[in-house]
This record gives structure tokens, sequence and C-alpha cells, in this order.
């Protein structure tokens, strides 16, 4: 059965109300064929020009790298991409030492609407969310301690906004030469695309200033993107404005049917197993005035109890064996980022003061 589908993309930027520059950049267009879209929000690290120039090299050099390369993973070519970005960035810093404190932070993924896939490759502290059934849900990790500490919970969600180490990065495309392979440096990962699903990447200019809750409420109103696009910018831009501020936002419109997840099932076949206990119990105390039906009603509803519980159980077990794998998970996504944050925190520490970059935005890969 083939569904009617709809997918509309638009990129906006703004240098804020403080800054004299923009370093921010974007992507939004198509890649390959009408059926692939590429989306790209970049912010510049460095300070003065060098972050501009920095997220100018990205822009151009990811979708030149997959326009040329179009054979193999989605997710492995983006990856490639982000490469070549942090490999030309790095080498041109090398060449201008006026230019030696410059990278960026991005966060890039291929939409693909025929194989409804989201493949995402992610570097830094810009973000990607997805907005779907009214909740947005954020997809992307923070590469930074703070951000860390806000995805635990051990800071809320304004506490991190205005924390003074909240642009400590530990990861951004630049600063070191890399490979596609080399672990702590892309995170990615590839998430379904859901029907009726909007996608909104944008740079740390938005989420300082404006609250998930209000980010939410803005998707939920009515228009189109574009107005969606300005009215997020003219949140931040209100709350200070105090860096630049990009937003990309996707929007994926389909009548296709949203298949229920696994964990969905598993608390249907739960209710479904506490109705079957409920079911005997209640013929059990219709048999129980029959003197000679009272043994097989006992044992009917014996019977019915512990399949039904064994069933409830097996369901729970498996619920709780998913939770326990996607925090391990998420341990081992952490635990080398944070060895790392905190052997760089500790050498930060003991440099020069003068030595720390003049950019809002600290990169610790120095």
């Amino acid at each position: 059965m083939k569904y009617k589908t709809k997918i509309s993309i638009v990129g906006k930027t703004d240098m804020g109300r403080v800054r004299t520059n923009n370093e921010d950049a974007f992507v939004a267009q198509k890649i390959w064929d009408e059926n692939t879209y590429l989306a790209v929000a970049i912010d510049g690290v460095g300070g003065y020009e060098g972050g501009e120039i920095a997220a100018a090299m990205a822009q151009k050099t990811i979708p030149d790298y997959l326009s040329a390369s179009s054979n193999g993973e989605r997710v492995e070519l983006l990856k490639q991409a982000v490469t070549a970005a942090n490999n030309a960035i790095f080498e041109a810093r090398e060449a201008d030492p006026e230019h030696g404190q410059m990278s960026c932070v991005l966060t890039a993924a291929i939409v693909d609407v025929e194989q409804r896939q989201i493949s995402m490759a992610h570097v830094g502290d810009s973000r990607l969310y997805s907005f779907h059934d009214g909740k947005l849900k954020k997809l992307s990790h923070d590469h930074s301690l703070i951000g860390y500490r806000e995805e635990i919970g051990d800071l809320t969600e304004e506490e991190a906004m205005h924390h003074p180490q909240r642009n400590v990065i530990g990861r951004d495309v630049g600063s070191q030469k890399h490979k596609a392979s080399d672990e702590d440096f892309i995170e990615a990962q590839v998430f379904p695309l859901l029907p009726n699903t909007t996608l909104l990447f944008c740079s740390d200019g938005l989420t300082d200033l404006v609250t998930s809750a209000a980010i939410t409420m803005i998707l939920k109103q009515e228009g189109n993107l574009d107005e969606k696009a300005d009215a997020l910018i003219k949140a931040a831009l209100e709350a200070g404005g105090k860096d630049n501020v990009t937003v990309v936002l996707l929007e994926y419109q389909s009548d296709e049917p949203v298949v229920a997840s696994e964990e969905t099932e598993i608390e249907t076949e739960n209710a479904t197993s506490q109705s079957v206990v409920e079911e005997n119990a209640g013929d059990a105390g219709n048999q129980h005035a029959s003197k000679r039906a009272w043994p097989l009603a006992v044992a009917c509803l014996v019977l019915g109890a512990l399949v039904g519980s064994l069933v409830v159980f097996s369901g729970m077990n498996s619920k709780i064996n998913k939770l326990k794998e996607a925090q391990k998970e998420e341990v081992c996504r952490y635990k080398d980022s944070l060895t790392f944050l905190c052997d760089s925190i500790e050498k930060l520490n003991s440099q020069i003061q003068d030595t720390i970059p003049t950019s809002d935005t600290v990169s610790l890969n120095e």
C-alpha cells in the first residue's frame, strides 16, 4: 500500500543581540535524490572570525563529500563527511597561526524517507530533537560535563542552562586530526523516521536560553515550518540573544500508521494477562456454588493464576532486562567521554589563564 507523504525543510540563523559576527551555519537540502535530505546545524568555535571560517568549511565540505559518495551505509558516509570536514579545518588552522584555535561543533543527519531512517552524526553541544505526538525528545547527547550531568538528572535543565561551565565541551570538529572510526569523536546513531514527526537541529544559542517546554509549545502551534523557525529564533532573542542562534526544521508528514513499540507491546501483554486472571477468578466464583464443581473451579483458578503470573513476570522481567541494557549502554557511551573530560579539565587548570581561547565556547581538545 502506498501512503501519502510530504516532507519540508527550512534552516535559519541569526547573529543574536550581543555578537558582532555570526559563527553559526547550517545545511538544509536534498541530497542524492528526491527522498533523501541532509540537515546540519553548525556552531563555530574559536572567537572572532576563526569560528566563522571553521563553520563555513564544514558547511561546504559535508554536502560536497556526500554528493560525490552515494554508495554505502548512510550513517557511515555521514561519519566520513564529518571527518573530511574535521581534517580540512585542522589543516587550515595548522597553516594559519592566526586561526590556530578555530573549530566547530555540529549535529548532522541524513533523513531517508524511503527507508524511514534518520542517520545522525554529532560532535559537541549542538543538538537534535524529535517532536512526535506532542512530545519533544532529545536524540543527541551533549559532549560536555554539564550536559552529561543534566542528562542523568544531577542538574535540572534550568541549572544547566545557567551553569558557568555550560559551554566547556569535550569534543569538537577541527582541533585534532581524526579518522571516521576514532573513538570519542563522532556520536553516530540511526533512528526510525516516524510519521508526522518534526526534527529540530539547533545550536546552543537556542537551548542555552529557551527551555524544552517553550520549544515544545512553539512546535505545537499552528503554522508552517518557516513560521516556527522564526518563532524559535525570536524566543532566543527575547531571552537575551547572547549568542548566535541557528535552527533547522525538517517535517515528515504521512498517513502511514505508527507501529507499536516493543515496550507498548509488553504493557499490552501484561494487561491482557491480568484480565485472564480476573476472568478465571470470576468463573471459579460462579462454580463454587456447586459442590461437585468446586475442585475443578479451584484447579482452574490456581492454574489460571499461575499462568497469568508467569506471563506477567516474564513481561516484567523482559522489560527490566531492557532497562538494564539501556542503562549499560548509557554508561558505556559516557565512560570514555568522562575520562577524557576529567583529564582535559585537569590539564586546563594547569595552563596559564591567557592561553584559554577568547570564545564563549571553549574546546578541551586543545
